[in-house]
């Protein structure tokens, strides 16, 4: 995430009054101003990958429920679920392949 994104989740936990995720999220932001660019393309490259396998496992859970059984209506959005998911992952996969065609260079 940029440091951007981190504000943002900052501004929003100040909003609904969390000030533990708050305190949190500007240690995070004090360590990024302390990362080097390889450190933060590192951390980039682990958030995608944990973001890689968050969609591997939703997927099993879709196909396990697709599997068993369910309405025609669930059934439906389960597949496009699945389809919306898959698009995701190869994109990602692709960021992925980048970022290590970068990082080798």
């Amino acid at each position: 995430m940029s440091v951007n994104d981190y504000l943002d989740l900052y501004n929003y936990a100040k909003q609904i009054g969390d000030a533990q995720w708050q305190a949190d999220l500007l240690t995070t932001l004090k360590n990024l101003k302390n990362m080097t660019e390889a450190e933060i393309r590192e951390q980039k490259v682990r958030e995608m990958w944990i973001r890689f396998d968050d969609i591997n496992a939703v997927l099993l859970e879709l196909f396990e429920k697709l599997r068993t059984g369910g309405t025609d209506i669930q059934a439906r959005a389960w597949r496009e679920r699945v389809w919306e998911l898959k698009l995701e992952r190869i994109s990602l996969a692709k960021e992925l392949q980048d970022k290590y065609i970068h990082m080798r260079h």
